[in-house]
């Protein structure tokens, strides 16, 4: 019986010996510590107005900045490249769906968009900081054409963002007349 239980017990810690070899580790490198270079090119002026019961605070402003700066670099890119996965992570799931629903492929449009100024309105922020629902009433957009021309154009944007994860992501958006 005693030979038995040592066959058993060397036979199972030969098999998960094996199995742990022939495991492929992933050398990519998870989202948080990726640096994202289309959010580290990207600049734009961002004023900060709350009409909120609840207030955030400084650090919450900061970061809502910096992040809402990422998502607006990731759509212009969305926008030039119909490239959804690079932004992923600055979209919720539902949303992500919602744009992955008209992905074809990745494409150049030969068209460039850069966000100049935004007046951010937060109309409200959740009492435990997690969503917010805000009003761009200020989005200025620079577009640059193919034969070099370029035009600008004023929009007033709604947005709907939550925090997941370690920063805000964008969960619905409507350009409002």
């Amino acid at each position: 019986m005693r030979i038995i239980f040592l066959i058993t017990t060397f036979m199972l810690v030969l098999f998960l010996l094996l199995q742990g070899r022939l495991y492929q580790r992933s050398s990519e490198k998870p989202v948080f510590m990726q640096n994202d270079l289309i959010a580290e090119s990207h600049q734009t002026e961002i004023d900060i107005k709350i009409h909120s019961l609840y207030r955030p605070d400084s650090f919450q402003l900061s970061m809502l900045k910096k992040d809402y700066s990422n998502i607006w670099a990731h759509l212009n890119y969305l926008y030039e490249t119909n490239d959804v996965e690079k932004g992923k992570e600055y979209y919720s799931e539902k949303w992500f769906k919602q744009i992955a629903n008209h992905y074809k492929d990745v494409s150049e449009t030969m068209v460039t968009r850069h966000d100049k100024t935004h007046q951010l309105h937060i109309i409200n922020w959740s009492e435990d900081g997690l969503i917010c629902n805000l009003i761009d009433s200020n989005v200025q957009l620079h577009y640059t054409f193919p034969n070099k021309t370029t035009q600008d154009y004023t929009n007033t944007i709604a947005m709907a963002l939550v925090f997941q994860g370690d920063h805000w992501r964008i969960d619905a958006m409507k350009v409002l007349e």
